[in-house]
């Protein structure tokens, strides 16, 4: 449809997909006779039964007149400049910023609203999803993950769930862009506890959806949605899920799609790490380190991202004196005893370059007073 002119076929397209029950193959079917937008909407009933039920036979006759209805009272300016007044974007399949990578996908969307930026087309996507009820273990990790890749000029998407979802989505925010898909519309957050995420991607990414405005959140949205997730990003991570998770559903997709699936492993032990454990076994791969990934994901797609990829460690932890950073490198989630913290502290050490416990013990409550790690009873774990 290079040919129509786009501008004057929005507010018709508008109305296009907002009639109930047509469907994305429905109004692909109708345009194929009508061409366009406006042509459809201007046909006549009898036009209507004349192509589509009798010549092409492609819809039935009370499917004709449910769509002959939908204009009845449509104010096709007035309902399409209603919506652009809320800070709503449109973007119909023949809209030239409609994302190239979804035209690949099985079941491409038909049109996308959004509010915000959408993601650049030049730029790498990369799909962070997960368990809602993560691991302490989980949420540093979603958090690593959306730092470093918006930190090499990767962008990160999501559904906005709260857990990893929003975790990545908010740790990316802080270094570059992140985006949300909902299953409902974009005017509608939801989870509500995601309302600091929503807000924030308004200002640094954007928030999409191929719901119409006010659509409200519903079971059978969220699968369909997540094929948007998987189909805007070159690669998917899993960093949680257990045995049966709806993040699996956007594993599948992905794979359908021809997109690589990444795995942050966990403990075998873990309900939380079983989804991610079989997928593993089924041919994932294996997500090991951060700095590795995201060199990995330079080499296979070529795209330029920041120096620190090229094998530069990335610190995450800004702010925080050398002998703190060695300290941190040290504890991880399970909590560790101060004596313990020590021996690996002076582990392999010089004798006269050895900190002694005093030191140790003030780098402790520094890191701890920076937000960074947590006291447990005289034990110290990394916070979540």
């Amino acid at each position: 449809m290079d040919w129509i002119d786009y501008k004057e076929e929005m507010p018709y397209a508008y109305w296009l997909h907002n009639i109930k029950g047509v469907g994305n193959k429905g109004i692909r079917k109708l345009l194929k006779e009508a061409l366009k937008p406006s042509r459809l909407f201007e046909m006549t009933k009898e036009q209507m039964l004349q192509t589509y039920v009798i010549k092409e036979k492609i819809f039935t006759q009370k499917a004709v007149c449910h769509i002959v209805q939908s204009r009845e009272g449509w104010d096709v300016m007035g309902r399409y400049e209603e919506m652009k007044k809320k800070g709503i974007d449109f973007y119909p399949e023949f809209h030239p910023d409609y994302p190239e990578k979804l035209k690949e996908i099985p079941d491409a969307p038909w049109a996308v609203y959004g509010i915000g930026k959408l993601p650049e087309q030049e730029k790498m996507t990369v799909a962070v999803i997960g368990a809602r009820e993560c691991s302490a273990y989980g949420a540093h990790m979603a958090k690593e993950l959306g730092r470093a890749l918006a930190e090499n000029g990767i962008q990160v998407v999501s559904g906005m769930a709260r857990g990893i979802d929003s975790m990545a989505q908010q740790a990316a925010m802080e270094k570059g862009s992140a985006y949300g898909v909902l299953g409902s519309g974009v005017d509608i957050c939801y989870p509500q506890s995601s309302r600091n995420v929503y807000e924030n991607l308004k200002r640094n990414g954007g928030i999409l959806s191929e719901y119409p405005p006010g659509t409200e959140p519903k079971p059978g949205n969220f699968p369909a949605r997540n094929r948007i997730i998987s189909g805007l990003s070159q690669a998917v991570v899993v960093v949680e899920a257990k045995e049966k998770s709806g993040t699996l559903i956007t594993v599948d997709m992905a794979l359908e799609q021809g997109r690589e699936v990444y795995v942050v492993p966990g403990r075998i032990t873990d309900a939380l790490s079983a989804g991610c454990n079989r997928l593993m076994k089924q041919g994932a791969d294996m997500l090991c380190s951060v700095e590795e990934f995201i060199r990995e994901l330079h080499g296979n797609y070529g795209y330029r991202i920041g120096d620190d990829a090229a094998g530069k460690k990335v610190e995450y932890e800004k702010g925080l004196e050398d002998f703190e950073l060695k300290i941190l490198e040290n504890i991880d989630f399970y909590p560790k005893s101060i004596q313990k913290i020590y021996e690996e502290a002076v582990e392999g050490e010089k004798k006269e370059e050895m900190p002694d416990l005093k030191k140790i013990m003030e780098a402790l409550i520094r890191l701890e007073e920076k937000g960074e790690i947590q006291a447990k009873g005289g034990y110290y774990a990394l916070k979540s």
